[in-house]
């Protein structure tokens, strides 16, 4: 894995912990199911909200390899886009970049 690769999955994963605390606290404070969660796509320069239910999320979280992304944010030479939704798709991970999303899994 080059430098570009690791730095993507630090960020895919580290963006996948804020939406996992996103709709960890959503529950707990009774928010409505409709949530704004983080584009995952590891771009540097990527903020982009992308709408999904808590269960549509908890859903692509059932596998430590997959990630939600904006359209067109997938990275094809690391992605394989597994799902495509109005607004998102869900990319899985190969590789070594499918052992750091493992690794750093916050629900594993």
């Amino acid at each position: 894995m080059d430098a570009r690769e690791g730095r993507v999955a630090r960020s895919e994963a580290l963006f996948r912990e804020v939406n996992e605390r996103i709709a960890d606290i959503s529950l707990r404070h009774g928010i409505g199911n409709g949530l704004e969660f983080l584009c995952e796509c590891g771009r540097r320069d990527c903020l982009e909200a992308l709408s999904l239910t808590r269960e549509e999320y908890k859903r692509v979280r059932a596998h430590s390899d997959r990630f939600i992304v904006a359209l067109e944010h997938d990275f094809p030479e690391l992605d394989e886009v597994v799902e495509r939704h109005d607004g998102y798709f869900v990319v899985r991970k190969a590789g070594e970049a499918e052992e750091i999303a493992d690794a750093s899994d916050p629900s594993a």
